[in-house]
């Protein structure tokens, strides 16, 4: 036989093992980092209900599975000091002690947030005891298999970095497919139960992983290490290890400022939970690929101008009010810093020999930078500050910061800007008369033309001058601010012009986040006296049509409606946020002119406390219970709609507040109301500023059998299900999409 058909014999003799090779570790990571992603959104909607529907709690629980990730990184690194095949059994050990604690539920710990209340650390110590040891044994996985993958006989045993991509594309489409295609399709029992099995899955998969490690294992190894040791002879210096830290210290942090951003308005759901960790990955896929498909020249450059982005965006003082616009734009700006300090990670790795120690301090930036946002920044800062600070610093990592060098091509782009600005200035001067906000933020394009184009020291002076006048140049003096787990909330008064012949009103505003939660004007004295204002105006056509005695409030507000009275009529107000309490008593009037010795206010979330209350009755429920402009999903399932009917008396009703920038829950309502036999009413309030209400929805359940005239003669319409609404939600079905 000719050698070189010999050749080819031998050829075709490896090729099959070294792809089974690498297909089994291929699928194994794939598998592992999508087990990882996807119980991350099925555990933060297990827990919403319990910790009030806030978008802090899904915060603390990023900042949770970044810390588990970084005690699986440890765990591997310090089991990486035993011989490969030793360190594989260890992983399958720790993996099949963590399978007896599934599946997950986080409903058996709740007792936790009862005792403690409703905080960072009792979410935390709910989600250790619920997914810690799992997770953590699923974070060990990668690096393990990856040092594993070195022992193996295949041809890129020596560089096992490009399994990390392969890790990485699998977290992403595991995350993904969680709002896509898990949510809508299964409840939480199930998606637990499934995820148990496939958890089940990677335990064999790594055993049969372990099957491929070179028979010869010893000795390769050894061969390896002198390699290794030949090739880089010198050891990580701590220069390296705090670059890597930081490097991934800024992303983290900055993902979690770009989820709070978002969320806080809209809703907090897997849907908007896994956009900014979706961009997240997909810069480290991006940044850990062989090819380059941004050049970093141009991530340098762009770095600069995404942060001056975040800091117009994420300020007191926006370019544009919050919308799925202004959410993408944030999104993007985030994509573009993530990618470059992504890339620049990716460039300073080591040697594969240093591969555990490398994740590991990846693992730890990344647990900081999410620790820093859930637990540090809000003792600190009365607004989310850390966003556009963290954006700021971030800088500092930036090669284009170090060079002092002039780009003509961003110069140009800064004067473009500036040209846009101008002229849309120009345009909103015209047809409103306003000037102010836009000379502000002409200054603030300015500013930014000299940011892009002239020295690094120079640039960050203007950013800081940004994160100045958007902080202090306010059109309104701040009576009140302060932030705590239910968001961020800001007390101020504002002259409201009549016309040309009457003196301006002034208006004492209740913001939370970004959206108004209450109007009180200041000129009346009794506020037993004042009409309707703000939302409220279809609510009291509401509580005259029914006249109920006994109301019962979820969601205090400025105390707005406490003030709709009646002789004999009280009150019991449920508000989660003892700060709102607070807030309601000392800068508003309306709990003060208006409350009975007989009203009640509880501390606590409304359907939670509500059920533990068996004896009481009330004649109107109203749900009127916002985080800026996001609905608490707990509140408005079957089993919460299920709750409010058996505390109504015979002939009550239930009021719901459905407004929403983002949102359309009037499909959704009457499909809920039918299951739980009750009809809708619906009205929609235009804005009407010569009376100071601004456009709301509301819709009244009552009784199949109740009586809807009253409500009907003025002008409400009664909603029936329709062929193609969404499916009704439950505590363990939402889908977020179908409404949108």
């Amino acid at each position: 036989m000719p050698p070189q058909a010999d050749a080819g014999r031998l050829s075709s003799k490896t090729t099959l093992p070294h792809h089974l090779t690498l297909l089994v570790f291929a699928v194994s990571l794939f598998l592992s980092a999508s087990l990882m992603f996807a119980v991350q959104p099925m555990v933060g909607k297990m827990l919403l209900p319990l910790a009030g529907g806030t978008p802090a709690s899904w915060i603390v629980a990023m900042a949770f599975f970044q810390i588990a990730l970084l005690m699986g990184y440890m765990l591997a690194w310090m089991m990486s000091r035993f011989h490969i095949r030793t360190h594989t059994l260890l992983l399958v050990g720790l993996l099949g002690l963590a399978f007896i604690s599934l599946p997950v539920s986080i409903a058996d710990y709740a007792g936790i947030l009862e005792q403690g209340g409703i905080a960072p650390n009792t979410v935390f110590v709910v989600l250790l005891f619920a997914v810690g040891l799992p997770f953590t044994a699923l974070s060990t996985v990668s690096s393990t298999l990856q040092r594993l993958f070195t022992a193996t006989a295949h041809k890129d045993a020596q560089d096992p970095y490009f399994l990390y991509a392969a890790s990485n594309a699998g977290s992403l489409i595991g995350l993904l497919s969680y709002p896509l295609l898990i949510e809508p399709l299964f409840t939480l029992h199930d998606q637990s139960a499934y995820w148990r099995i496939l958890y089940g899955g990677l335990i064999i998969m790594c055993l049969i992983c372990l099957h491929f490690a070179d028979s010869k294992e010893e000795a390769v190894v050894e061969k390896k290490n002198r390699a290794a040791e030949t090739a880089d002879d010198e050891e990580v210096t701590w220069h390296q290890r705090t670059t890597w830290l930081m490097l991934a210290f800024f992303p983290s942090s900055l993902l979690m400022g770009t989820t709070m951003h978002i969320t806080t308005d809209m809703v907090s759901a897997p849907l908007l939970w896994v956009l900014p960790l979706g961009i997240y990955l997909i810069t480290h896929i991006m940044a850990f690929a062989k090819r380059r498909l941004i050049p970093e020249n141009f991530l340098h450059m762009a770095h600069p101008v995404a942060v001056v982005m975040i800091i117009m965006l994420s300020t007191k003082m926006r370019l544009v009010p919050p919308s799925w616009t202004t959410a993408a734009l944030v999104l993007g700006a985030f994509f573009l810093i993530a990618l470059a300090l992504h890339t620049r990670l990716a460039a300073s790795r080591p040697h594969s020999k240093h591969l555990t120690q490398f994740y590991f301090f990846l693992a730890l930036g990344g647990a900081l930078g999410g620790s820093f946002n859930a637990f540090i920044a809000p003792l600190i800062f009365n607004s989310v500050l850390e966003f556009p600070l963290i954006a700021l610093l971030s800088c500092m990592m930036n090669p284009f910061f170090d060079s002092g060098r002039k780009n003509s091509k961003v110069i140009i782009a800064g004067c473009v800007l500036l040209g846009l600005h101008i002229m849309g200035s120009w345009a909103v001067m015209h047809f409103t008369g306003h000037l102010t906000g836009n000379f502000r933020h002409l200054l603030l394009i300015f500013i930014l033309a000299l940011i892009i184009g002239h020295h690094p020291k120079t640039a960050m002076l203007g950013c800081l001058a940004i994160m100045f006048i958007t902080q202090l140049t306010m059109p309104v003096k701040t009576l009140q601010e302060f932030r705590n787990f239910f968001g961020i909330a800001r007390i101020y008064d504002k002259p409201v012009p009549r016309g040309a012949e009457q003196a301006p009103v002034i208006l004492r505003h209740f913001m939370h986040g970004t959206t108004l939660h209450g109007l009180q004007r200041l000129e009346i004295s009794d506020q037993r006296n004042a009409p309707a204002i703000s939302y409220y105006g279809p609510l009291t056509t509401a509580i005259d049509a029914f006249h109920p005695r006994h109301v019962a409030l979820l969601g205090l507000g400025a105390g707005t409606i406490r003030c709709y009275d009646a002789p004999g009529r009280y009150y019991t107000m449920y508000e989660i946020d003892p700060d709102v309490v607070v807030i309601a008593a000392q800068y508003f009037d309306y709990l003060n002119d208006c409350s009975t010795d007989k009203d009640r206010i509880i501390i606590g979330d409304g359907r939670l406390e509500m059920q533990k209350r068996v004896d009481d009755r009330y004649d109107m429920i109203i749900m009127d219970a916002f985080t800026s402009d996001n609905v608490p999903v707990h509140l408005i399932t079957e089993e919460a709609f299920a709750l409010y009917r058996r505390r109504l008396t015979k002939n009550g009703v239930i009021a719901v507040h459905i407004s929403n920038r983002y949102l359309d829950f009037k499909p959704l309502i009457p499909v809920i109301a039918a299951r739980t036999g009750l009809k809708t009413l619906y009205y929609s309030q235009p804005a009407d500023s010569e009376n100071f209400q601004v456009a709301s929805q509301w819709v009244v359940l009552i009784p199949q059998d109740g009586d809807a005239a009253p409500l009907l003669q003025k002008g409400w319409k009664l909603l029936t299900p329709q062929e193609n609404a969404p499916r009704s939600w439950t505590d363990d079905y939402s889908n977020i999409l179908s409404l949108l």
